[in-house]
């Protein structure tokens, strides 16, 4: 495939040659500005020379891995680093170095295999022998340590793993590591933040800047990973945005903007920024919006900027519910904001929704059902092409105040994810997240080292979902022990993980969480869900 914005450098004695790798899909790599930060970070030595690697293929035997740059072998680069979003991607992980000619696990090969990311950061023990190093820490702090440390030992793994100090973010398993300090930067600093960004050549694709104007949250909500561990929120400042906008859009070829925060009207300079992008004529794509934050000169300002679909997350239709995981729902505000967004000119609607929550009822997923429905009626967006309901499934993540919970027995959870289609049928799209795959991540998200053979199985069985149930089961993994409630006195594997949010704050919140159930219903609490 022909790109723009690859870097290649000619090769010299005593260049260290390091693997960029991604575990899915070319298409979900090139969007992930994480893998750009590395890649262009990397590159950005003299010393080393950075290729990347992605997978051919979702499930199945995978092809030879050969680096997208150069079509090089995955094993003739001694260091390898792996940035990873999904946990069920742990498995692909595993492909691609099987793929490659790396061995699967740490202590039976050479090369340096390193994995950070979001879920590494919750929980890195599942892991834990199959990468040398697990990063606790965020790109700018963490990762021009690791290079400089590479390039001294180049060809040591034992002296590089050695020099990786657990107090800056760098877990290493095979010291014995007890515990990891998160490493991050106080600021985002514009150094460190690609401007000219790999790109696809061709017609399909379209070419766009990847902007981060801001890192964490400060909203809280008891079910978000992200917010808990990206903590404390830090803003990217204004004009440190312009110029990335700016600089982007030359060196991309594009004057199209993917803005990306948690929660982007939060930003205490969010009315002057959007304004002054689109007067110099930038169009955005957006994420989730806060309904709080939208006022209907914002709602203007965002629709005359080429956002066509708005997208919210009310989460759950059940206002004590939403309390009781730390969002509150409102309505009033979320009928206003439908009725605003189609009288400005926005095309679709699209509302994210979770199901399997604790405490939920069936009548829960009814009032979800009668929610879309008056969305639709009080703004007049209907029909498939503008109204789509996205549903997820709960999962107790690591590092939030709702770990502490268990997930909702399977066949319930179909069942209201049935009767929600069924409730809202023809007036919107449903699009629900497959109940297997929520499982899968809530074993992978909650478990230990344990999980090694479990991981080396199913990549042995081409991965999938069918891979996953054939390795269970010749394993022996007992899955119901990780969707169970968990005891806040319980030791957990993620407990070697320092974070800036105190496990205390979270033993609160969950507290906060269970008040606000209690309050509710009369249902058990200990249970499911």
């Amino acid at each position: 495939m022909e790109e723009i914005n690859v870097v290649r450098k000619p090769y010299k004695r005593g260049l260290l040659q390091a693997a960029v790798a991604y575990p899915s899909l070319y298409v979900a790599a090139v969007k992930s500005l994480s893998v750009q930060m590395l890649y262009f970070l990397l590159n950005s030595f003299d010393e080393v020379a950075a290729e990347r690697f992605v997978l051919s293929r979702p499930r199945g035997e995978e092809p030879p891995a050969r680096s997208i740059e150069g079509g090089r072998a995955l094993e003739d680069f001694w260091l390898i680093l792996f940035s990873v979003h999904y946990e069920p991607d742990y498995v692909n992980i595993v492909r691609l170095l099987r793929a490659g000619g790396v061995h699967p696990l740490a202590r039976s090969r050479e090369q340096v295999v390193v994995v950070g990311g979001p879920p590494v950061i919750a929980n890195p023990e599942p892991l834990s022998e199959i990468a040398d190093v697990l990063v606790a820490g965020e790109i700018e702090t963490t990762v021009p340590k690791l290079v400089e440390a590479a390039i001294e030992h180049a060809g040591d793994k034992r002296a590089l793993l050695d020099s990786l100090s657990p107090k800056e973010g760098f877990y290493v398993p095979s010291r014995g590591d007890e515990e990891v300090a998160y490493s991050y930067p106080r600021e985002l600093p514009a150094e460190y933040h690609p401007t000219a960004q790999v790109q696809p050549r061709g017609d399909g694709w379209r070419r766009t800047t990847m902007v981060e104007v801001s890192r964490g949250c400060s909203r809280g909500c008891f079910f978000c990973m992200e917010g808990h561990i990206f903590a404390p929120k830090r803003d990217r400042p204004r004009e440190h945005v312009l110029r990335i906008a700016r600089e982007g859009s030359v060196l991309n070829g594009s004057r199209h903007l993917t803005l990306i925060s948690l929660s982007l009207l939060d930003h205490p300079e969010a009315d002057a920024l959007v304004a002054e992008l689109h007067e110099e004529g930038y169009e955005f794509s957006l994420p989730s919006l806060r309904l709080d934050a939208l006022t209907p000169e914002r709602l203007e300002l965002l629709a005359r900027s080429g956002q066509r679909t708005l997208v919210l997350a009310p989460e759950t239709a059940d206002f004590k519910l939403s309390l009781a995981i730390g969002k509150p729902l409102l309505k009033d505000r979320l009928l206003e904001v439908a009725r605003e967004a189609r009288k400005v000119g926005f095309r679709s609607l699209k509302l994210y929704f979770m199901v399997g929550l604790p405490g939920e009822e069936v009548r829960d997923v009814e009032k979800v059902a009668e929610l879309v429905r008056e969305v639709s009626a009080a703004s007049g967006f209907r029909g498939p092409a503008e109204l789509k309901v996205s549903v997820s499934v709960f999962v107790p993540k690591p590092q939030t105040p709702m770990q502490y919970f268990g997930m909702e027995d399977p066949a319930r959870v179909k069942g209201k994810l049935r009767l929600l289609k069924e409730r809202v049928g023809g007036v919107a799209e449903v699009r629900p997240y497959k109940p297997a795959w929520a499982y899968v991540q809530g074993v992978l998200a909650r478990g230990g080292r344990e999980l090694t053979g479990l991981l080396i199985e199913w990549a042995l069985q081409g991965g999938g979902l069918g891979g996953w149930r054939a390795a269970a089961r010749r394993v022996g993994i007992d899955v119901e022990r990780y969707l169970r409630p968990i005891d806040p006195a319980e030791e957990v594997p993620w407990s070697r993980v320092r974070l800036w949010y105190p496990g205390e704050a979270l033993a609160r919140g969950y507290e906060l969480c269970l008040l606000h159930l209690r309050g509710r219903q009369s249902l058990p609490l200990k249970g499911r869900g």
